[in-house]
């Protein structure tokens, strides 16, 4: 897999340019550009990079995730790219000695657990997993390999220690993707400059260490990831991801050793970098150093994934979001919307509400109108909040026609062009990775295992409600009306929310 990729990846990078109408933001112009990729390449890499596994991962991990994940789907699902994508687990680092040698358990088995916790909180986000995983300490010799490369070449040097640093001066490109001033500053002891940093560790006492040509030690941070993707995707990389607090050092190094090492311009061609997650109130980003966190576990007891992916889908996936009280209601009441939407078009096309006065050609044309403008935002550096706005328009145009009262034939209805909307709709938020969308009968199907046996029963219980409120209507006793209220309240305790529509009623599943 890894050699065959790396062929595939050399043989791209003769090829002429291939630009899809994608227009993407460039951190090194500080601008949009236009997506342009190998036209002969039949392989789409995506490297992001991991946590460092030493604690429980906390919501703004999460939103980077999410986001990248949106990213991700809209390129594979919507463009049809071939995409590949990898991510790296620094499963070695000093937070992870150090949370070792506090908890007293060997540091491997700090990082496997909280990997293990890390690819779990992924599935419960609804983030695909990438198609290769790679821990750092799986591939030492192929780090301490490209190591060895830059010494050789003199893009890099050892200190008196026995570390290896990389020499920032030696690559005058150096702070292409962020202006860095570059201080005056006296270099630390070892370093040649101060913005030198490190390739290799050496061994402390007590520390896991490994050999190498240049002594025993450890990876530094920025090697593993220029290591580690070279290995998949060979000489350039077509995404690069991550944080926005990873640009600089930790990206910025990266494509100066790993340009350096291949010999290129350009290492990797798009770097896509995320805004940062904070709490309402504050200003900077959640951080496990300044204990402002929420761990994704706190997260998923008041919310579900999708409320939470709506929340990433309602900002651009570069800026900043604001985790509050404010925020999540927002993207609970969209998701809300939505769903009233489609149940009340299911009412409708299922002949519970009353036949309407349904204007095909508006409905038809408003589709189009708004399927052109989603293409748009989606080629404009990934638009989800204007496609969800533009979603949110369209539901509200078809829910208009079909609360229009007609005393047309069931011939006119035209349920059909209502079921087509509903689709189109649901589509689109379905490729965004709302689960609950994904599939018509998905809310229902997930509620419970011997589906039919309940639904039956709640059938049952709707349907006696509707008699009674029809009772309640004739005669006009407010008695009535609130036992049919009674039932109602105590149907949406259980999950099940109750919709009356004229004279006769629907229900649905309630997302939790």
């Amino acid at each position: 897999m890894i050699t065959h990729l790396r062929h595939v990846r050399r043989f791209c990078s003769k090829s002429s340019s291939l630009d899809p109408g994608i227009r993407i933001y460039s951190c090194r112009t500080r601008e949009k550009v236009p997506l342009q990729l190998p036209s002969a390449c039949w392989v789409t890499s995506f490297y992001t990079c991991g946590p460092t596994v030493y604690d429980s991962a906390h919501i703004g991990h999460a939103s980077c995730y999410v986001r990248l994940d949106i990213v991700q789907r809209i390129l594979k699902d919507h463009f049809r790219m071939n995409l590949v994508t990898a991510m790296n687990i620094t499963d070695i680092d000093d937070k992870i000695i150090k949370r070792a040698n506090e908890s007293g358990q060997p540091w491997m088995d700090v990082a496997r657990h909280y990997e293990q916790e890390f690819w779990s909180d992924l599935k419960r986000l609804n983030v695909r997993s990438p198609d290769v995983k790679l821990r750092v300490t799986d591939h030492i010799p192929a780090i301490t390999a490209f190591i060895q490369r830059l010494l050789s070449s003199g893009f890099a040097y050892k200190s008196s220690d026995g570390s290896v640093y990389f020499e920032t001066t030696k690559y005058p490109q150096y702070g292409k993707l962020q202006n860095i001033p570059m201080d005056q500053e006296s270099p630390a002891e070892g370093k040649k400059n101060a913005a030198d940093f490190a390739l290799w560790k050496a061994v402390k006492p007590g520390e896991p260490s490994w050999e190498s040509s240049f002594g025993p030690g450890r990876p530094g941070w920025h090697i593993e990831c220029s290591t580690l993707a070279s290995q998949i995707f060979g000489r350039q990389l077509d995404f690069h991801a991550g944080g926005l607090d990873l640009r600089f050092p930790h990206h910025e190094n990266e494509e100066a050793q790993s340009c350096c090492y291949h010999q290129v311009q350009d290492w990797v061609r798009y770097w896509i970098h995320t805004g940062q997650l904070h709490l309402e109130g504050q200003t900077h980003k959640m951080s496990k150093s300044l204990k402002n966190t929420v761990s994704i576990g706190e997260l998923m007891e008041k919310f579900s994934a999708d409320e939470f992916r709506m929340l990433c889908l309602l900002s651009h996936y570069r800026s900043a979001i604001e985790f509050g009280d404010e925020s999540t209601t927002v993207a609970t009441n969209v998701l809300k919307k939505f769903r009233s939407f489609f149940d009340d078009s299911r009412a409708y096309v299922g002949g519970v509400k009353p036949v309407a006065c349904i204007d095909a050609s508006l409905i038809r044309a408003k589709v189009q109108e708004v399927d052109g403008k989603i293409e748009g935002f989606l080629r404009n550096d990934f638009n989800t909040a204007s496609v969800v706005t533009s979603l949110g328009d369209l539901a509200s145009v078809v829910n208009k026609s079909i609360n229009q009262r007609s005393t047309g034939s069931i011939e006119a209805s035209e349920s059909g062009t209502v079921q087509a909307a509903s689709n189109y709709i649901r589509s689109k938020l379905a490729l965004f990775g709302l689960q609950e969308f994904a599939d018509e009968g998905v809310a229902r199907a997930d509620a419970s295992d011997d589906g039919s046996t309940e639904e039956g029963v709640i059938d049952g219980m709707v349907q006696i409600r509707t008699s009674i409120r029809k009772q309640a209507m004739e005669s006009k006793d407010r008695r009535l009306f609130a036992v049919c209220d009674q039932i109602r309240d105590r149907l949406k305790e259980l999950n099940v929310e109750v919709k009356d529509h004229g004279k006769t009623s629907s229900w649905n599943y309630v997302k939790r």
